[in-house]
């Protein structure tokens, strides 16, 4: 797969990256986040792991939910780093399993993620109830453009991009609140490589 045609495509429609000063701010949520909860975190808590005044932590991240979604911008483009490297040891279908499998770990092992998922059931449930649609089809609409180009360079069948795209996010979706009972990459292997075949 040529990297080089889809790869910048996707960058650009990521999220921004946060600004490289807010590390202290992100990483003081990061941890206050996996202590208390999303539901649970204050900006004076945010405040107090950095040893600053709320205000500052208000300039810089404004509130809790923006800095949670700034958390994952900067999780997402992290995660896009990795992605040329997995593409070039990657040969047809696996340029899909490999990337889904690797970020599935990835969602498996964010310790925020884990404490919303264990101790915050309603706000997952609300929160899917609220924004899935929107994600998903946000989602789809940044991948479809790279699933074209993959099937342009013969590395996976032919299908409506879009389609696709939907598809495997809310698969990507249902494993990240339900881990299949075996090895995610042979998972995986087993139940999209025959769909996605050229």
């Amino acid at each position: 797969m040529d990297a080089e045609i889809s790869l910048p495509d996707l960058a650009r429609r990521l999220p921004p990256p946060p600004a490289s000063e807010l590390r202290p701010c992100l990483d003081a949520t990061a941890v206050c986040l996996t202590r208390h909860g999303l539901a649970r975190t204050s900006m004076a808590d945010i405040a107090r792991e950095m040893g600053v005044s709320r205000s500052t932590v208000y300039r810089q991240i404004g509130s809790v939910e923006n800095a949670a979604w700034l958390l994952l911008s900067r999780d997402l483009h992290a995660f896009y780093d990795t992605l040329p490297q997995m593409f070039a040891e990657a040969d047809g279908p696996e340029v899909i399993t490999r990337p889904l499998a690797a970020l599935l770990r990835q969602a498996w092992d964010n310790p925020v993620l884990a404490k919303v998922m264990r101790d915050e059931p309603d706000f997952v449930g609300r929160a899917i109830a609220a924004q899935i649609g929107p994600m998903i089809e946000q989602g789809a609409r940044m991948l479809a453009p790279l699933y074209q180009s993959l099937m342009d360079a013969g590395s996976i069948r032919r299908q409506d991009p879009l389609s696709l795209a939907h598809w495997l996010l809310g698969v990507f979706m249902m494993l990240v609140i339900a881990p299949p009972p075996t090895d995610v990459d042979e998972f995986l292997e087993s139940m999209l490589i025959p769909t996605l075949t050229p």
